[in-house]
């Protein structure tokens, strides 16, 4: 048994605690009138499909990233030292972290910043192992907060590049909004945003990415054109985007971890219109018809994992802005 008197669930797989991300202690940080503060909306795969595992290794890919409402927050001030402290316990704060891993490429990139310190704290609400880039968000967000910090002039694509160093799916973040991608998730196209709003459902487990695409079987997908499917998402009606759902890591995944199984299940129960895994997973998100019907739904008893609603967001809404945190000295929750 694991320390939330779950059963172990093999590899790839954990137990997580619904509450973990909001109910553990915060970490001591105080903002003075040199904080700076910036939200990092996570994402959702409205379309993933795998064309083929490249000779490298990684996998060629056709997908559709969505920004989507809520997220974590980072804070940040100039120090002597580098620091990273979060408000789940669960998350490291050394360099196993994106956010301090970020740090460390722009020390080790730029002379200018080489040995410059910051006082940097997430407050964290994206669940990890969700698929929902969380830690992805996190350490782009970092590098714009940092590149503030340190005075550091970074064009677009040099924080593109600074984030593909670090993960496929981070120069999306850059972009916000919806986006098609394609080869390790890297080469994006901005395209209009839908109207939509999700009911989101974590169960309580996590997945690693590495063991999700372990579990993809060619021979259970399909061919596809993910512009088909744009030319759906562009129409903004929400019964036909949730009819062209796909997610080819969802199948290996789900036949694995039944939670999830039972996750996307209840969703379909609650008259969603559309349900599918995001990413990796956990994560299972539904398509609503509007915000009041997602909001009936996410009011509802039984769901199995927390759930949530989120809307879809535009490059605008998604943008990763620092924002001064106030003139007066004040506890960060």
């Amino acid at each position: 048994m694991n320390r939330d008197g779950l059963p172990p669930l093999g590899p790839g797989i954990e137990n997580v605690s619904p509450g973990q991300d909001s109910t553990a202690p915060p970490p001591s940080f105080s903002l003075h009138p040199a904080s700076f503060q910036i939200a990092c909306p996570p994402k959702i795969n409205l379309y993933l499909r795998i064309v083929r595992r490249r000779d490298d290794g990684y996998h060629e890919l056709e997908t559709v990233f969505q920004s989507v409402g809520g997220g974590d927050t980072l804070y940040g001030q100039l120090a002597d030292e580098l620091t990273l402290t979060c408000t789940d316990p669960d998350v490291p704060s050394d360099e196993r972290n994106l956010v301090y891993r970020a740090a460390l490429l722009l020390r080790e990139r730029y002379p200018e910043a080489a040995g410059k310190g910051a006082t940097l704290h997430l407050v964290k609400r994206t669940p990890s192992g969700a698929g929902m880039g969380g830690g992805s968000v996190d350490a782009a967000a970092a590098l714009v907060l940092l590149a503030q910090l340190w005075e550091l002039s970074l064009s677009p694509s040099d924080l593109a590049d600074l984030g593909a160093a670090l993960g496929s799916d981070i120069p999306f973040f850059f972009v916000g909004g919806t986006a098609t991608a394609r080869g390790r998730g890297e080469v994006l196209t901005p395209v209009p945003t839908p109207p939509l709003w999700l009911v989101l459902l974590r169960p309580d487990v996590g997945v690693s990415t590495p063991w999700a695409f372990r579990q993809w079987r060619a021979d259970a997908c399909s061919g596809g054109d993910m512009d088909e499917f744009v030319h759906v998402l562009a129409t903004g009606d929400p019964q036909k985007v949730a009819g062209a759902l796909r997610n080819d890591l969802e199948p290996g995944v789900i036949a694995e971890v039944p939670d999830i199984a039972a996750a996307r299940e209840w969703l379909d129960a609650q008259g969603v219109l559309g349900a599918r895994m995001t990413g990796s997973g956990s994560v299972v998100f539904g398509v609503a018809r509007d915000a009041a019907h997602a909001g009936e739904i996410t009011g509802r008893a039984g769901a199995p994992g927390k759930v949530w609603v989120a809307p879809c967001l535009n490059a605008q809404e998604a943008a990763l802005v620092v924002q001064p945190c106030g003139d007066e000295s004040q506890p960060v929750p």
